[in-house]
């Protein structure tokens, strides 16, 4: 046997009760400015009905219109309705066809509250009639200007299966307010295709910043423990021949690391949504410091920088040190004790980074495995430049990385 009473606990059709009486509750602060259009306006007492009626959806619908009524709407619907309707970013300024969204639902909602008042009265007289009857019948009711008489005894059985169906159609009428409820303010007050579009690009950035994190990690960190190992490598080869080499080779390890530190503070203080967290500065002219390092932990580097590298946008002059970083810490990964060749030029209209070391054996695998080049291709493609890595065409066990950044947007 079907349970009518099933779907109105699955559902949950009692939240329209108290939505419903939260509509009607709305009209009560206008309803005497409602009145004044019915007293002052001649007619009789239907066109008053029609004029006060106007009226009130008038003030409604204005009252729907601030901001703030449209977050109050979502909130109440998602705790009393089970929606789940974002609410707009904070301090967001909204649209006017928002705000007119927002008053068309406050405006909906109060006259399904009254309209489910209207028709669960009715329904009510189910349990009027079986009321009378049980009490001894003969009370006269007046519905519609009619008078209806309920029997005592035999004669006002018919009231109980009135109740009856009373009671399963008041269900289904709850049940389905609460649905028209629930439509109307995702309809009404959800995101439009602006805001949901705006949602979108607030994720894409939010996933963009992640992914930036992760490569300013890969780069500092991992250039920071490739010198580390060269350097300590060579720091104990010196530690007894030569203990002032080892101890200038345990010092850059130091200040490296604490560079190192510093980016991953930043890193982590951006990942806690700490607004106190400051950016270290990283120029292109700082790459002069990694080929230092790389230099007093044995490796043999070849750097040269021309142009003026200073006047570089900051954005630009930090993306373009993360970049040498990152070539840099591939190149002595495969190439120590090898030289390992940097140029970098700062153009008229272009920037571009050179950077060739030797291989250990040539491979056709354009990603020497790892995140290095991917994250490279990422920085890059993000300015709009264009990169190009892989063994040198002329047959020598090279590997070339080319990285070309216009300097001027591309039209």
């Amino acid at each position: 046997m079907v349970n009518p009473f099933k779907p109105l606990v699955r559902i949950g059709g009692y939240r329209s009760v108290p939505f419903g009486f939260l509509g009607m509750a709305m009209t009560a602060a206008p309803f005497p400015f409602a009145l004044v259009p019915a007293v002052l306006i001649p007619g009789d007492s239907k066109a008053k009905l029609v004029y006060g009626v106007l009226a009130m959806g008038v003030l409604v619908t204005l009252a729907g219109l601030p901001g703030p009524m449209r977050r109050a709407g979502i909130w109440f619907a998602n705790q009393m309705l089970g929606t789940r309707i974002a609410q707009p970013p904070p301090h967001t300024k909204l649209a006017w066809a928002e705000r007119w969204r927002s008053a068309g639902w406050l405006l909906v909602h109060t006259a399904l509250g009254w309209v489910l008042f209207g028709v669960g009265s009715f329904l009510m007289l189910g349990f009027v009639f079986a009321a009378v009857w049980a009490g001894g019948g003969g009370s006269p009711i007046e519905i519609f200007g009619e008078r209806v008489t309920v029997e005592s005894g035999t004669g006002g059985l018919w009231t109980l299966p009135i109740a009856l169906v009373a009671l399963v159609l008041i269900a289904y009428v709850l049940i389905g307010f609460t649905r028209l409820f629930q439509y109307s303010a995702v309809a009404l007050l959800g995101p439009s295709a602006a805001e949901r579009v705006a949602a979108a690009e607030v994720r894409a950035n939010h996933f963009e910043q992640r992914n930036r994190l992760a490569r300013e990690l890969h780069d500092s960190i991992g250039h920071t423990l490739t010198t580390s190992t060269i350097q300590a490598a060579a720091a104990a080869e010196l530690v007894e021949s030569q203990p002032q080499l080892a101890r200038q080779a345990l010092g850059t390890i130091e200040e490296s690391s604490r560079m190192a530190l510093e980016d991953l503070d930043h890193v982590l203080g951006l990942l806690r949504e700490d607004r106190s967290s400051r950016e270290p500065e990283r120029r292109l002219i700082e790459v002069a410091t990694l080929a230092e390092r790389a230099r007093s932990g044995g490796a043999v580097i070849d750097y040269e920088l021309t142009g003026p590298a200073a006047e570089l946008p900051a954005t630009l002059s930090r993306e373009a040190y993360r970049i040498v970083q990152e070539g840099l810490t591939n190149a002595l990964r495969h190439a120590h004790p090898g030289p390992v060749t940097v140029r970098v030029a700062v153009l008229a209209d272009a920037l571009r980074i050179e950077i060739v070391n030797p291989l250990r054996e040539v491979t056709t695998d354009s990603g020497r495995g790892g995140n290095g080049l991917p994250g490279l291709t990422e920085r890059v493609e993000a300015l709009r430049g264009e990169l190009v890595a892989g063994p040198a065409m002329d047959g020598e066990p090279l590997w070339r990385l080319v990285t070309t950044i216009p300097l001027r947007s591309r039209s």
